[in-house]
Order: C-alpha cells, then structure tokens, then sequence
C-alpha cells in the first residue's frame, strides 16, 4: 500500500481534511449502519475508522476511554451495575472493570458487525472483556433497549459516534433520551457522554448537549479532553442525580481502588471539570434543545 493516505477525517466546516499515512488496510466494508474500515498506520498504529472518520487509534486510545469512563465511575461512591451504551471495540468495558466493585456490565450496541470485528482485530482494545462473564452484551439500539428493560444502573456510558445526518445515533443526542436514562439510574447514579468537539468554529452542538442535559439533570458538568489521533479539542459531559465531581475528591478515591491511569493522575481528576471561556459562552449563546422533533446533526456522512 502506498504512503499516500487512504482515509481522511472531517475535522471543520468546509472539507477540512486530515490525512493518515496508510501501511495496510486489515478490513474494509459496509455494514447495515456504516462503513468500517481498521488500518495500521504510520504515526497511530492500528486504527479504527467508521463512516471514514477516526473512532480510536492504538497509541493513544487510552486518553478517550479513560476520561469517558473514570470520572463518572469515581464520582459513583460504589458502582456495581453499568450500562456501556455504543463501545463497540470493547475499551470502555474493560476500562469499566478495572473497578472493584463492578458485578455486572450491559453493553448494547447497534452494529454486530463492529462488535465482531473490533473482537477479532482490536484485541488491544478489549482485552477478553467481551468474554468475562459478568458482562451482558445485547445488540440493538441502546434507546430501544432502556426503554424496554425495568434494570437500572449505578452508572451509564454513551460511546457514541457523532451524530451524523442518516447514521445510527442521531436520536441518542435528544432530551427525550436523556429522560430515559435518568429515569434507569439508581439515585446516586451517573452518566457520561461523548460531547462532540469543542473546536470554536464547532461547538454549537456540543453547547447544546450541555443545555439539554441541565433540562433533565440537576447536576451537569462537562470537561475537555486533547486526544492526537482526533487533531482537535473534543469534550465530554457528565450529569447526575445528586452527585457533584467537583465536591469529591476523585484522586483519592482513585487510590483507594488501587487505579492507576496512563492519561488521568489524582491531581488531574481533582481539577479537570473547567473549561475554555468561549465554551462557556457558547452555553449562553446555544440554549436551545435538542429534542426528537429537531435533533442536532454533526454533518453528513464523508463520501
């Protein structure tokens, strides 16, 4: 395969394009949902790229699923049931039991094809996870499946790809389906999402992700986190029936559990929930919510 790069990743508004350098294509097709494509590259190693745009990448993957997953397990006082909505490769399942408490871990994601693939070819990512025995994998879609189950959970996980115009997350990105998982965790509990980039030019969706979660939760916070491979700002938002992070001290109860962390330290989690003051001014500028009736949408698909 030649150095010339193979896939490029939608970065800004106009075309904005990143470029890989390629070394060869392990898998490339189509699901039902969206297109799959994993590479070894030259600067990231073994990618993982859906609908063309970068999901994860070998040398840095440890930044998105350590601060997708631990915040909210931390800010948890003893979380044992977790919900992993999306996930696909596995990563934030294993991330989610490396806590000590945890006795059983629901997955679902859409696409039974990804799950497949990431187990045969992202094995790095998951790390047998798929195949511990307290975990329940379901595949379907993640709102379907809240809204069909009585369970709820300590705390829950949204892995989701962006919100594209025809892909399958759209409508997990709505205050409808925040009240669904409000209403499925236990009293303590918490959730975290992908918050989409922060990218000044882009932030519009990721403010009102924020807004429309202070519409169902009494505490919402969000936090950035830089990961190479994404070659821009992206950000998460964490929400909670009653539990502030900002009030615990998420360093020591890291230690306490006996965590150790590539990307997070205990003086990190203790100060990591700020961010930039054009973020926060987006929050006063983009109040509207995302609902079923108008959803937010990222961009189209790459071609």
């Amino acid at each position: 395969m030649s150095e010339n790069t193979i896939f490029a990743e939608a970065t800004g508004i106009g075309n904005i394009v990143v470029n890989f350098r390629g070394q060869r294509v392990i898998y490339s097709g189509e699901t039902q949902y969206q297109k799959i494509d994993i590479v070894d590259t030259d600067e990231f190693g073994r990618m993982l790229f859906l609908d063309r745009t970068a999901q994860s990448s070998q040398r840095d993957m440890f930044v998105y699923h350590e601060a997708l997953t631990h915040p909210a397990m931390l800010t948890h006082p003893k979380p044992e049931k977790v919900c992993v909505i999306g996930g696909g490769e596995g990563a934030t399942l294993w991330e989610v039991y490396r806590h000590p408490d945890v006795r059983r871990a629901v997955m679902v994601d859409i696409d039974e094809e990804v799950v497949r693939l990431c187990r045969e070819y992202l094995p790095e990512w998951n790390r047998g996870s798929f195949d511990d025995p307290r975990t329940d994998l379901h595949i379907g879609d993640g709102r379907a499946f809240l809204e069909q189950t009585e369970e709820k959970f300590d705390v829950i996980l949204v892995d989701l790809s962006d919100p594209l115009r025809e892909g399958p997350a759209v409508f997990l990105f709505t205050q409808e389906f925040y009240q669904v998982i409000y209403d499925h965790l236990t009293p303590q509990g918490t959730v975290c999402f992908q918050g989409e980039t922060l990218q000044p030019w882009r932030v519009q969706l990721h403010a009102r992700m924020y807004n429309t979660l202070k519409k169902v939760f009494p505490v919402v916070v969000s936090y950035p986190y830089s990961q190479p491979c994404f070659h821009e700002i992206h950000g998460f938002v964490m929400a909670s029936k009653d539990q502030d992070p900002r009030k615990e001290d998420l360093g020591s109860r890291a230690m306490e559990r006996g965590m150790d962390f590539r990307y997070l330290s205990p003086k990190y989690l203790n100060t990591m929930f700020t961010v930039p003051g054009y973020v926060e001014r987006a929050y006063e500028e983009f109040s509207q919510p995302l609902t079923d009736a108008e959803p937010g949408v990222l961009r189209d698909k790459l071609k």
